[in-house]
């Protein structure tokens, strides 16, 4: 989220600046493309000005598991958890709007996978039905041709000089679902049809709940960087910018075993 803040914290400048002046919008939206380019080299590395660790791949040695809920109970571990391919998107489109303060984006990540060791007991609770699934192994899980796009509107407060995202919508389609998860129920035929189901319920979960996945976005998204926002003003934004200048420097991603 701190990067989609920076983002938009970035649109709103450019377009205070093009105030009283001929506005070029593909010069603000070619600039915006710039900036994520750059942050999608930069990931491997990631961003430690903000706190955040190296995204590609995002890697997790350990994590402890404990979901608790009407729904679902989950415990178990993840050990050498990997997510791939976070930098791996086009931008199809973006258009940035500086009179109507809108923002239309499209983003196509073309192979988004999960590989890591698991241990996991599971008690899923639906419709009456309850499912209990153990498993323990190696476990691989990818989404491909995932296509996320939107709008997004801002507005920039004249005598405050606070920022505010008044909309966010978010929808996505996702091409394809592969699922090679070990120990579903045992091995062989049937762990194999169970990952079938997986792959296909999730494919059927994301492509047919577009409306609801939508809204759902929104009303969390949209109070959370709104509250992060409040503390931020755009004089704040562009004196914090100005930087030293100088060349940027080229991302050498760290050295891990696994």
């Amino acid at each position: 989220m701190k990067i989609f803040v920076a983002i938009l914290a970035f649109v709103a400048v450019a377009s205070a600046a093009s105030v009283g002046q001929p506005i070029e919008p593909q010069s603000i939206s070619s600039t915006i493309v710039d900036l994520i380019e750059g942050i999608k080299e930069q990931m491997p590395c990631g961003f430690t000005s903000v706190g955040l660790p190296p995204l590609a791949p995002l890697r997790i040695d350990h994590q402890d598991i404990n979901i608790d809920s009407s729904v679902l109970k989950a415990q178990g571990t993840i050990d050498h958890f990997r997510l791939n391919g976070l930098n791996e998107f086009d931008i199809d489109e973006m258009k940035v709007n500086a009179i109507t303060s809108k923002v239309t984006y499209k983003f196509t990540f073309r192979d988004v996978n999960v590989d890591t060791q698991y241990d996991l007991s599971v008690l899923l609770k639906k419709y009456g039905f309850t499912i209990n699934l153990v498993g323990a192994g190696h476990a691989k899980f990818a989404i491909k041709d995932m296509v996320i796009w939107g709008t997004l509107k801002y507005s920039l407060g004249v005598v405050s000089g606070n920022l505010k995202l008044k909309s966010l919508e978010v929808r996505t389609h996702l091409g394809e679902v592969d699922s090679e998860i070990e120990g579903i129920l045992g091995d062989g035929s049937i762990n194999e049809k169970m990952n079938e189901y997986l792959a296909e319920a999730v494919e059927l979960a994301i492509n047919e709940n577009e409306d609801l996945i939508a809204d759902t976005i929104e009303s969390i998204a949209l109070p959370a960087v709104n509250s992060v926002l409040d503390d931020i003003s755009i004089a704040e934004i562009i004196s914090g910018g100005g930087g030293g200048g100088g060349e940027k420097e080229a991302c050498i991603p760290p050295e891990f075993d696994w």
